[in-house]
């Protein structure tokens, strides 16, 4: 799990590795359930399981937005309009990351339509965490799939935000042509904001940021 320190420091490759493994225990978690719901075509089927996973992926990917905006401009975010604020007015293309589900048949853009109002899936993740009486169809698949992808696109922009490489990047759910998979040297996509002329320079795989210190982000 992304781990928040009570005064925060720049994360660690030991810290982002065990952000990855974390991140692979959910997606293992959300693959045992297509033993049991067939995805395609059954989207919305809810259960307690769908639940926990759109509760423990929700924050995971709050702290992530944490952690990278901490990263971005060495000041502590508390709140989701503040982490928008950052993340979007950094990386207005992270609406258009996408990833692949090959058992639900169709690509995922978790945050698409951040830029011009709330993301579903993290309005449901509130509701069922506080309302799960009577918003408990929210959580479903659907959901909890999302929330989920979003932590995937979320680890690969601090990834490259921290210039950490990690090879044989290659999950067993969800998919992406940014991973760096076992037998090839580098990823087959580039990310939306690191597409050369979009997210400004990068050196030595490293984002050169736009701030007053104009300084690197470390290893």
């Amino acid at each position: 799990m992304a781990e928040i320190r009570n005064k925060m420091d720049h994360i660690t490759k030991e810290q982002f590795n065990g952000i990855w493994n974390y991140y692979l225990s959910l997606e293992s978690d959300l693959s045992n359930t297509s033993r049991y719901v067939e995805p395609s075509g059954q989207e919305e089927v809810h259960s307690f399981e769908f639940a926990k996973l759109i509760i423990l992926s929700c924050t995971e990917v709050e702290s992530l937005m944490k952690i990278i905006c901490f990263e971005l401009t060495n000041e502590e975010k508390g709140n989701i309009g503040e982490y928008k604020q950052v993340i979007l007015g950094r990386f207005p293309n992270i609406v258009s990351a996408y990833v692949t589900i090959s058992r639900l048949g169709k690509d995922l853009t978790p945050f698409a339509g951040w830029d011009t109002g709330h993301l579903q899936w993290w309005e449901s993740y509130g509701l069922v965490k506080h309302r799960r009486g009577s918003e408990f169809e929210r959580a479903n698949y659907q959901n909890a799939a999302t929330a989920l992808s979003a932590v995937y696109v979320l680890i690969f922009y601090l990834a490259k935000i921290c210039g950490f490489t990690f090879s044989d990047t290659e999950s067993n759910y969800i998919h992406s042509g940014y991973a760096h998979l076992k037998l090839a040297c580098a990823p087959s996509q580039e990310l939306p904001d690191f597409i050369t002329g979009k997210a400004g320079p990068v050196q030595n795989g490293v984002l050169k940021l736009s701030t007053t210190n104009d300084t690197d982000l470390h290893e």
